[in-house]
């Protein structure tokens, strides 16, 4: 018997339902209160650098959020221009949370209200700090030594889940393994926009050689439906009555 037909491409959406479409992702956006209640109080309580802070904007934003600011694709890619420009991620990453939501005068409140805590506790602490950075006392000491070890703890932490929300692919793993092992033991000045660059030149390389495997199946696909076709117009040709 012939192939049943393919079914009918879906009818095309009007002017009306572009629109509604629109209006509604419009409407989702966080409002200007949201992204104020959220960095006001994050600004004071975000510790550990820029990695910590990635892991909790993706821990509060994305994953773990009950109404995501975003989805996990566009924050990776978010990610992944903040790590290709100089600067801490993190603070770039602030800015474009809110820009995301409500433009250019949102990424403005999120970031600033990110930032201005560390600003006022720094220009404070080092206003005075003068004295007691060149002759630390032995509470001081001990302080600053807790702290450090809690740091490095909330960027361990933070690393572990950027790399299982990221890398998930055996070539991004790799990536990921190779990256951390070469940034170990060398560092120098260059090596992270060179270890950026070739590993967007693996992925990308990866994609286009998935691309040409998925082209050569849907042709072979292809090839062999018109051949299955064709034999069996044959049969056809042949039981039909001379």
């Amino acid at each position: 018997p012939p192939p049943p037909p393919p079914p009918p491409p879906p009818p095309p959406r009007d002017d009306d339902d572009v629109e509604g479409a629109s209006a509604r992702a419009h409407d989702q956006r966080r409002t200007y209160g949201d992204i104020a209640a959220s960095f006001s109080l994050m600004g004071w309580t975000a510790f550990g650098g820029p990695a910590a802070h990635v892991g909790l904007f993706n821990k509060t934003f994305v994953r773990d959020a009950a109404r995501p600011w975003m989805s996990q694709g566009v924050f990776s890619e978010l990610l992944a221009l903040g790590q290709c420009m100089p600067g801490p991620t993190s603070t770039q990453m602030s800015f474009a949370m809110g820009i995301t939501q409500r433009g250019a005068l949102g990424g403005v409140l999120s970031g600033g209200l990110f930032q201005y805590p560390g600003l006022i506790l720094m220009t404070l602490g080092g206003a005075g700090a003068a004295e007691v950075l060149v002759n630390p006392g032995g509470i001081f000491s001990a302080f600053t030594a807790g702290v450090s070890v809690a740091g490095a703890v909330l960027v361990v932490s933070a690393g572990d889940s950027l790399a299982r929300s990221q890398a998930k692919t055996p070539t991004t793993k790799a990536l990921c393994a190779l990256s951390a092992v070469v940034s170990y033991y060398y560092a120098t000045a260059w090596l992270f926009p060179t270890l950026i660059a070739f590993g967007g030149c693996v992925t990308v390389f990866e994609a286009h050689q998935r691309e040409k495997r998925v082209k050569k199946l849907d042709a072979n696909a292809d090839a062999s439906a018109n051949a299955s076709a064709s034999a069996d117009a044959d049969a056809d040709a042949e039981d039909a009555p001379s």
